[in-house]
């Protein structure tokens, strides 16, 4: 029981705290790109983890200048137990021609259910290819550095291709948490406001579960 309760921690704190993606705020590799100045948005998703484990994520990010702010909540329960974790997130993005981008995000975590709550800080760096209008390539690369812990690694790579103009297909490879992923996902956005986004993340090694997703963007605020 003590390795369970370890192992839910451990997926509230790093697994899904996350900040803005064009693609979906719960894609797991991030795109070098911003918010419009003085715009903001809310994300809200949930996951459902093979074995019955499951994570809701709540937050709100605001472009404020060069930088975009975030500030979320997630809680996750299983196996009897349930964590909360809450992260804020800073990230820059800087366009370097019509093609390229460069970024990087910083995001200390907390849990509320341990002593200190401080758990770590993520840290990762990004960049964003467009080939074509239609299609986007982002790495990310990356660490987790905890507090008390050992540092994981942390990083992938991910391709986004729009459809069709409400949909975008997403295929991601990534790692974190130790655990190596592959996902797939839509992104379906009937106005260019509000989103949707459903995807399935397939464990291919390592000590965590597969998982779905569901989530949902909203704006909030813009000129």
């Amino acid at each position: 029981m003590r390795n369970r309760s370890r192992g839910l921690l451990a997926v509230a704190a790093w697994c899904a705290c996350a900040g803005a993606r064009a693609a979906g705020g719960h894609f797991s590799v991030d795109d070098a790109s911003l918010l419009e100045p003085g715009h903001c948005e809310e994300e809200t998703w949930a996951s459902h983890y093979d074995g019955g484990a499951q994570l809701l994520h709540a937050g709100v990010n605001c472009r404020v200048g060069p930088i975009e702010i975030d500030g979320a909540g997630e809680h996750a329960r299983g196996d009897g137990r349930s964590a909360t974790a809450w992260n804020l997130e800073v990230k820059w993005a800087h366009e370097l021609d019509e093609q390229w981008s460069v970024g990087a995000d910083l995001q200390p975590i907390w849990i509320t259910q341990q002593h200190p709550n401080y758990a770590g800080t993520r840290f990762y760096a990004i960049a964003t290819w467009h080939p074509l209008k239609s299609l986007a390539v982002n790495a990310n690369l990356g660490r987790d550095f905890g507090n008390g812990t050992r540092d994981l690694p942390r990083g992938g790579v991910s391709l986004e291709w729009q459809a069709s103009e409400p949909w975008t297909l997403i295929v991601e490879r990534y790692l974190e948490n130790e655990t190596h992923f592959v996902r797939a996902g839509a992104h379906w956005s009937p106005n260019g406001r509000w989103s949707v986004d459903l995807s399935r993340a397939q464990r291919l090694a390592g000590p965590n579960a597969s998982y779905w997703t569901l989530g949902i963007t909203l704006p909030l605020a813009g000129d």
